[in-house]
């Protein structure tokens, strides 16, 4: 829910905008049917089935300057809905989901598009882990986890209106380390699609454009934290969904329009941390963490995306690894209001996410 909720922040001027004027915008409808590329083999019983499913897909493409200057480049932004038949119906059931994409065009030419799409969303699964009835089902733990993915897209124009549509896609099935076990599922796909669109868009020459200097090198963020995660139940106590707050602080040097520099720090407060620092028995309680941040931001316009490598310097002894690495999705608003997202993950595994909010100066 709260991913959802971010998004439609992140998304919604954007969608302001395109409902501006509707003579600058194309609409497109789209259905598609998707093909899994491998079968999960890691559950009892193993079919050797690969997943097939139905995606539908609205979205919404503004040719306007304004647009343009949201990421620098011309977007789809869209709502997507889908059905996943992982046909395996005892061990892994189906799904079915929905959530919010965002698709910049990297080649647009008279008959055909090229595009690249990130995709974020929720979804609910019929068949989860439990320890008597699916022990083995170690991909999923919650019924209703979060979707992510990225895809490449193909359209090629068969009438004014009408487009086909190849993709190949690859979605990941998660929950973010809010609950174990989490060992998430990958879903690489081939789609074909059929496109209907409410008009032919044109696209004005953007080296017209002139880009706005660049006045202010320095910049800084101010962002409040917060998520739950659900500690496993253990013999002493019951299973327990806890809550973690905290404070990010930032400050960074831009190279340029896009790439900035950035360090700060990340004071934590979080007590599903604390329930397991009693649980190890560890002789140092004080579980409060503090982390110092050294990394790289993408600035897409208004979208954010952060990289961040962290060394948690105050942490409780003798817990180890003292280092982790941060990736996040930021929109900044006029205001210099930022929300967002952080995912926290040592290597490849992932700790959790939180949810951001507060001020970009």
């Amino acid at each position: 829910m709260v991913k959802c909720i971010l998004y439609i922040a992140l998304l919604f001027p954007g969608w302001v905008i395109a409902q501006s004027d509707s003579s600058l915008v194309n609409r497109q409808f789209v259905i598609k049917l998707h093909q899994g590329l491998y079968a999960p083999d890691q559950v009892v019983p193993s079919t050797g089935n690969v997943p097939q499913s139905i995606e539908l897909d609205y979205s919404w493409l503004g040719v306007q300057r304004k647009t343009w200057e949201q990421c620098n480049c011309f977007a789809r932004t869209g709502i997507y809905a889908n059905y996943i038949a992982f046909r395996n119906p005892i061990a892994l059931g189906r799904t079915a989901g929905a959530g919010f994409f965002f698709e910049p065009m990297i080649l647009y030419r008279r008959r055909f598009n090229l595009s690249v799409r990130g995709s974020i969303g929720l979804t609910y699964l019929t068949r989860v882990y439990d320890p008597e009835t699916n022990p083995t089902n170690q991909y999923f733990s919650l019924p209703i986890s979060s979707m992510i993915g990225a895809s490449l897209n193909g359209y090629y124009q068969l009438t004014d209106r009408v487009h086909v549509n190849l993709s190949a896609h690859y979605n990941h099935i998660s929950n973010a380390g809010t609950r174990q076990p989490n060992q998430g599922m990958n879903i690489p796909s081939l789609a074909v699609g059929l496109v209907y669109s409410t008009n032919k868009p044109t696209y004005p020459n953007t080296r017209l454009w002139k880009h706005s200097p660049l006045v202010r090198r320095w910049i800084a963020h101010a962002l409040l934290m917060s998520s739950i995660r659900v500690l496993p139940g253990s013999p002493e106590s019951p299973e327990m969904a806890l809550p973690m707050f905290g404070l990010k602080l930032l400050g960074g040097y831009r190279l340029s329009q896009s790439h900035v520099l950035s360090g700060g720090v990340e004071l934590v407060d979080d007590l599903y941390f604390k329930e397991q620092v009693k649980r190890w028995r560890y002789k140092d309680q004080n579980y409060r963490q503090g982390t110092l941040l050294a990394g790289y931001e993408f600035w897409q316009g208004r979208y954010l995306f952060t990289a961040h490598m962290g060394w948690n310097v105050v942490r409780p002894r003798p817990y180890k690894p003292a280092t982790y690495q941060k990736y996040g999705l930021l929109y900044r608003f006029n205001s210099g209001i930022t929300v967002g997202f952080d995912v926290k993950a040592y290597g490849d595994d992932t700790k959790g996410f939180q949810f951001l909010g507060g001020m970009t100066f």
